[in-house]
């Protein structure tokens, strides 16, 4: 199956077309050590040169924020969760919106337990050449082993107030 990709690196944003076989974007993400995308831009976050490839080979370590796409895996493999309203830096992004947990798990502490960490009603941050980019998402998946900073929120922080995650520097 091909899907659109957007995702964000340290130094970058890029879009292109990604090719799997997998219940869910965050199952082929988490087994997978590289992959390639194609055709992909990128646009640096510094100067917002954007630099288009016929395809590229991506590390899954250099990813710390994907869009999600594609299906949403088996109906039939669902559990029952609450949600929880979280504010995350994940380097030079900040990613607002609602962690789903069960209920009776500290959702804080599921971002040691997974590769990624899905969050609905997403909502990024950031600066791209020098002017503040938001972008909206029914879901993301922020890489587990990069995030910064994750705490909870309040549900009018995710839903409308400004990003103001502590930088833990």
């Amino acid at each position: 199956m091909q899907v659109p990709l957007t995702a964000y690196a340290e130094d970058c944003s890029f879009t292109g077309k990604l090719d799997f076989v997998a219940d869910r974007l965050s199952d082929f993400l988490s087994a997978t050590v590289e992959f390639v995308v194609g055709p992909v831009a990128f646009r640096a976050l510094e100067d917002g040169h954007v630099v288009e490839e016929v395809s590229a080979a991506i590390l899954r370590d250099d990813l710390l924020v994907v869009l999600v796409s594609g299906p949403r895996g088996r109906e039939d493999l669902r559990i029952w969760t609450r949600q929880y309203p979280v504010r995350a830096r994940v380097g030079p992004y900040v990613v607002r919106g609602y962690l789903h947990a069960p209920p009776t798990i500290d959702p804080l502490k599921m971002a040691s337990r997974r590769q990624f960490l899905a969050l609905t009603s997403g909502r990024i941050t950031y600066a791209e050449a020098g002017t503040d980019i938001e972008v909206n998402a029914e879901a993301v998946l922020l890489n587990s082993a990069r995030i910064d900073a994750l705490e909870v929120a309040m549900i009018e922080d995710v839903d409308g107030g400004p990003p103001d995650v502590e930088d833990p520097a």
